[in-house]
């Protein structure tokens, strides 16, 4: 990877999945434009919910929503056979 060069999607997606390399996290550090797109693929790889009396956002973990959606469905559809 070239200092001088914008980071691939590639290389988005791996420092998203914590399998960064040292090229780009030093490119990261000194190139803005590399790390606003970092900060928005970072955001979008995670779910943010408000919640509480305070509506304070909290990070929401996909496979814990997914199970409790499949749960849900699963309790509707017993309920609509019976």
């Amino acid at each position: 990877m070239q200092l001088l060069a914008h980071l691939a999607d590639a290389d988005i997606r791996r420092y998203v999945a914590g399998t960064a390399s040292l090229e780009t996290e030093r490119h990261v550090r000194i190139c803005v434009c590399c790390a606003l797109r970092l900060a928005d693929a970072a955001l979008r790889g995670v779910w943010w919910e408000r919640r509480g009396p305070l509506g304070r956002l909290v990070r929401v973990d996909n496979s814990r929503a997914v199970d409790e959606l499949l749960t849900e469905i699963a309790r509707e559809q017993r309920r609509d056979a019976a």
